[in-house]
């Protein structure tokens, strides 16, 4: 086998436009210019001027605000550009609506104690600076010209005013934008014409977070790897005692799973029973570090998607990979991954003896659909890269950009990332694609065909990655139409495709089943589902509840919990913090009912859940697959239970299409099909002559699509 695989808006500060438009003008009133400060009145916004300032220019400073102290003005300019500030200047302050006067925010009088402190923002004459930006505006009021801060090169890669236009501007003219509007906008100058007729656009989000976190790291020699203490901690929080892969009763079924496998050279894969023999058969392309990782993650048996995509990923080949759900992907492209970044990286960021400068630059780049794989993806990155130097970061949107921003300011081996946070940091230029030496999607199915294909393609073809004869790509779904398959040409490159199980299937190990319902008695049916479930669970098992809208979820959580059900909630409407919190609690067993969107139908790895409950039928039976996915994963039991709206008559309301489609798949995993359904579906339309158990395996309906083009 030597050779078979030869081929080849960032607004943190709050200090912005209102939330309902954080980069848009201020609301006119009465047709008034938009950009105008707004008209006295006795409820004033935050963006009038005081009262008694009506006479004087709208954006100046009243009366009342203090001046300077009596520091010389030049020696605080010196300060400013420098980052550094004294407990003798106190005239920072804002403007508080509330109470109609000029205050001392509290974080003033509370940062740079020492005299070591870099601001992260200052409030001058109601309005907010960074430090070099006041600096700028102080030299501008003095006659002088602006300066770069003393020691600092910006990156050769950014603009030269990449540490910021004057705000000089800002307080021109009555009629001028507030200048915590423009906030962002490192690379334009301010619209000093007088408002949104001058031509005025909203300003690129900057990454001043970014690059001021290098300066600190540089400044002070904070180097990009772990210490001692923090790794010790990583030892028990990444591979607790007790840890295992929680394989399941039924994970000898995985022998009887069949595997797809074609492609150029595709009949020499060797297929390796046990991760040790991966390790010696792969002994040159996997790392020791990186096999004591995995050991300590308890692997022993790979399941069938690993035993074949391990080997290919680590020969170096693209791989489109379509496997049932809870099969192991993760671990399988994880795997080879990382082995071959080891590999073909070999110094890490961790390994550099000198604090990290200039764009993020990763080796490898893992995208994925939702927030909460991103999150999932990158905890198991954390573990196979752990006490190696490599770093991994995830970017996805909810988190704060400033807490990613300056995370990646100490560089990235390998990023797991949301197609649109990622576009965002590019734009912001603080990302650079043009190191990829491995791409991997995952669910590429939902990449390519549910609406991220354009943001995809934008990210692969136009900024700098390489070619696909130049990397490696690797892409991994449960389900994986034809019409994705065709899209996936464009990213992949003489590749090994391996399906396994039915594609587009459901595992064996859950028992499906069907109840008919009239939506009015839907939630007294759950009622009774989940009394059932506490009566005959055993060992902290878990039961997920999927819905088709957001304000179902919200109210259905809401309900359970006057029952005093442990529940929790995910979807849209949470914020991330919310999110992650409801999820984490799950995972620990702290709440035993969770009611989702499909933010929790993909990918989503947690144990122990019994049930899932599909309270509301899904549109799509891709969607329904992925759903029930969540239970019966590496060899486990499971149940899933489907209500299907019907009226007092026993009409269907469901689409009948769907419910056919459904039908097979129940048949296919060996599901007993209900009688009362005959009516809503057609049988030839599901039916097949294996009834399944078994013998289901005999129904493959997978293929690789490139044999019929």
């Amino acid at each position: 086998m030597s050779n078979w695989w030869e081929t080849k808006a960032d607004d943190a500060w709050g200090g912005g436009a209102p939330a309902e438009d954080k980069w848009g003008a201020p609301a006119a009133a009465n047709g008034a210019d938009a950009w105008a400060a707004p008209a006295q009145a006795a409820n004033a916004d935050a963006w009038a001027a005081p009262a008694q300032a009506a006479n004087a220019d709208a954006w100046a400073a009243p009366a009342q605000a203090p001046v300077a102290a009596g520091t010389d003005i030049a020696t605080k300019i010196e300060q400013l550009k420098g980052g550094k500030w004294s407990d003798g200047w106190k005239e920072f302050q804002y403007y508080d609506a509330s109470s109609g006067s000029w205050v001392s925010d509290p974080i003033d009088n509370s940062i740079g104690k020492t005299g070591q402190g870099w601001w992260r923002f200052l409030y001058h004459e109601g309005e907010c600076y960074q430090p070099e930006d006041l600096a700028a505006l102080l030299e501008k009021q003095q006659g002088s010209t602006v300066s770069a801060p003393p020691g600092f090169a910006a990156p050769a890669e950014a603009a030269p005013s990449q540490w910021g236009q004057s705000w000089d501007t800002a307080a021109a003219t009555p009629a001028a934008a507030p200048a915590a509007d423009n906030w962002g906008n490192w690379n334009k100058g301010a619209d000093t014409t007088g408002g949104a007729d001058a031509g005025w656009s909203a300003p690129a989000p900057n990454a001043k977070a970014f690059w001021e976190m290098q300066k600190w790291n540089k400044d002070g020699f904070v180097l990009s790897r772990k210490s001692e203490t923090e790794l010790e901690q990583d030892d028990m929080g990444l591979f607790p005692i007790g840890l295992s892969t929680n394989e399941g009763v039924d994970f000898s079924v995985y022998e009887n799973v069949p595997v797809d496998v074609s492609g150029e050279k595709s009949a020499n894969i060797p297929c390796l029973e046990t991760f040790e023999a991966i390790y010696q058969a792969f002994s040159d392309q996997i790392p020791d570090a990186c096999v004591e990782n995995v050991r300590k993650c308890q692997y022993r048996v790979p399941t069938p998607v690993q035993k074949y995509a391990v080997p290919v990923g680590l020969a170096g080949r693209d791989v489109m990979c379509c496997a049932q759900t809870g099969s192991g992907k993760t671990a399988a492209f994880l795997i080879p991954t990382i082995g071959l970044m080891m590999k073909h990286h070999p110094i890490s960021i961790g390994a550099l003896e000198a604090p990290f400068e200039g764009k993020c630059k990763p080796d490898t780049l893992v995208m994925t659909p939702t927030r909460e794989l991103c999150i999932q993806i990158h905890e198991e990155a954390l573990k196979f890269c752990h006490r190696t130097g490599y770093r991994c970061c995830r970017v996805y949107g909810g988190e704060h950009t400033k807490v990613q921003l300056e995370d990646l300011s100490k560089g990235c081996d390998l990023m797991v990332a949301c197609p649109g946070r990622l576009q965002d940091f590019i734009n912001r230029e603080v990302i650079d694609l043009s190191e990829i030496y491995l791409l991997v999607l995952d669910e590429a199915d939902r990449m390519l065909d549910m609406g991220f294909e354009k943001e995809i393609r934008a990210i692969v073809e136009n900024h700098g990655m390489p070619q696909k004869e130049d990397r490696q790509t690797m892409m991994f779904s449960a389900t994986f139409p034809e019409e994705c398959q065709k899209m996936a040409q464009d990213f992949l490159w003489d590749y090994i495709w391996i399906g396994v199980g039915i594609v587009g299937g459901a595992v064996t190990t859950v028992t499906q089943a069907l109840k008919k319902v009239v939506p009015s008695d839907k939630y007294n049916s759950l009622i009774e589902a989940l009394d059932n479930f506490y009566l005959s669970r055993t060992n902290g098992q878990r039961c997920l509840v999927f819905v088709n809208a957001k304000d179902t979820a919200k109210w259905l959580d809401e309900q359970l919990y006057t029952l005093n059900y442990d529940s929790g909630a995910l979807h849209g409407n949470l914020d991330q913090h919310e999110r992650e919190t409801n999820l984490g609690r799950f995972r620990k067993g702290e709440i035993d009912v969770l009611v989702a969107t499909d933010l929790a139908a993909r990918g989503l790895d947690v144990e122990k859940v019994d049930l899932v409950i599909n309270y509301d039928m899904p549109g799509q039976v891709d969607t329904y697959v992925h759903r029930i996915g969540r239970s019966g994963r590496i060899g486990n039991r499971g149940a899933a239970v489907t209500y299907v709206s019907v009226d007092e008559d026993g009409k269907c309301f469901e689409n009948t299409e769907t419910l056919a489609k459904l039908l097979k798949i129940m048949s296919d995993a060996g599901s007993e099909i209900p009688d009362w359904l005959e009516g809503f579906t057609t049988k030839d339309s599901w039916d097949d002559k294996d009834k399944g158990g078994a013998g289901a395996w005999s129904n493959w309906g997978g293929k690789d699509a490139r044999a019929s083009w």
